[in-house]
């Protein structure tokens, strides 16, 4: 019996959440006792709720658990178990692996609602709202290759920005964001009326949507590198480059710059 549709949007929205925030245990080889584990806060209670409605003729169940942490003296939170093993199988073979995901976590392996599996990853694993300077933003930091990539085709397919980017050299992970009109407009998309969703998160999103961009603030338009460019740069004198490409000198030695201290790109 099937249980997970990933074409039902709150099922797409439950599964990005599992793989980001989810814990998928191994079995042990007898009586194959594995489960699958959503631990979250006080205030996150009601998504919990939310998921055990999901799938109600499959048995789940809410604990409390209460402990002292680094933060606070007492920290409450909630997990949802579900331990069925047809509802585990279903997870793993639908891209849930088990044990440390983080590296190996793939795309759906069935066709799935877009915005709510995206909605889904940002509530379980990143974060929107305004920053410390008063912008909208909208972020993700994943370490998976393929979620990487995907992630960042669907802001170049919703937004028009193309991000280039790295994994951050402490941590060895991406951290994705997107800033202002457009992280307003990848907001929208995800964040629709009546979706679910962490309260919290659509706090944060509404806020991001009210924002208007000040009279005397800039609009800056970056031009992204192609690749064919950087070879070019690096086979031709700045001044021909300029004439070529069309840009300017500060902004073709800056390229060099990056170009020659990372290796992996020459």
């Amino acid at each position: 019996m099937q249980h997970i549709n990933l074409k039902i949007p709150e099922h797409a929205y439950f599964f990005g959440f599992v793989q980001t925030d989810g814990t998928l245990s191994k079995p042990f080889e007898k009586r194959n006792k594995g489960r699958l584990d959503i631990e979250l806060g006080t205030e996150d209670l009601h998504i919990l709720k939310s998921f055990k409605q999901l799938f109600p003729s499959i048995y789940s169940s809410i604990r409390t658990r209460i402990r002292d942490t680094n933060f606070k003296e007492e920290y409450k939170s909630y997990t949802l178990t579900i331990c069925n093993m047809g509802f585990r199988n279903e997870l793993n073979k639908l891209g849930v692996p088990y044990g440390k995901k983080s590296q190996t976590v793939s795309l759906p392996k069935s066709n799935f609602c877009e915005k709510d599996y995206i909605r889904g990853l940002i509530d379980g694993d990143g974060s929107v709202g305004i920053t410390a300077k008063g912008l909208p933003f909208i972020s993700f930091t994943v370490r998976s290759e393929e979620l990487k990539e995907y992630f960042v085709n669907a802001i170049e397919r919703i937004t028009g920005e193309r991000k280039k980017l790295n994994r951050n050299t402490r941590d060895n992970i991406y951290n994705i964001m997107v800033n202002r009109e457009k992280a307003q407009k990848f907001i929208k998309s995800l964040y629709y009326p009546g979706c679910l969703v962490l309260k919290r998160k659509l706090r944060n999103a509404e806020l991001a949507l009210r924002w208007k961009r000040p009279k005397n603030m800039k609009r800056v338009f970056q031009r992204f590198w192609e690749e064919w460019e950087d070879k070019y740069i690096l086979t031709h004198a700045i001044g021909e480059s300029c004439d070529h490409l069309k840009r300017t000198e500060s902004s073709i030695k800056n390229k060099l710059w990056d170009l020659k201290t990372d290796k992996t790109k020459i």
